[in-house]
């Protein structure tokens, strides 16, 4: 801030040294309220589009199929015969409907934002990994196992 004093102090009469203020400032300010309503917007269309039959994700990683939508809460079948009441607002993606592809933004390639493109990972291995996924069941308790803890 004491760099700026001097500057501004040179050019008292001209509206340039205010400027040079104002713009970044009017910027910054942009670029973070756009996006947050863009958000905004989306949730809401999401939520206000939420039917019975739909395959949704929460905010909290729960993947199920809405049975019945109240006011502010869904229930959501997440399993054979296992059913959860969630909020409206925590459901986040709904799988029943094609993901839209981010374009990338402004900045996205700066920053490192997806589908831009132009910025490198720094851990880029060359290629895609393959994606692990396993079901892990528990071990069925043997003769004289005990309780199971045993033996480790």
């Amino acid at each position: 801030m004491n760099a700026l004093v001097p500057v501004l102090a040179q050019e008292q009469g001209s509206p340039l040294g205010l400027l040079f203020i104002l713009v970044p400032f009017g910027l910054l300010i942009y670029l973070m309220i756009v996006p947050q309503r863009k958000q905004r917007a989306r949730q809401q269309q999401l939520v206000s589009s939420l039917s019975a039959g739909d395959e949704v994700v929460t905010a909290g990683g729960i993947v199920g199929v809405i049975n019945v939508v109240e006011d502010d809460l869904v229930h959501l079948e997440v399993d054979n015969d296992v059913v959860i009441r969630v909020a409206k607002g925590s459901v986040s993606r709904n799988l029943s409907e094609p993901a839209e592809e981010s374009k990338g933004g402004f900045l996205s390639g700066l920053l490192g934002g997806g589908g831009g493109g132009g910025g490198a990972s720094s851990d880029d291995d060359g290629g895609d990994a393959p994606v692990v996924s396993r079901r892990v069941t528990p071990k069925q308790s043997g003769k004289g196992s005990g309780d199971g803890a045993g033996g480790r």
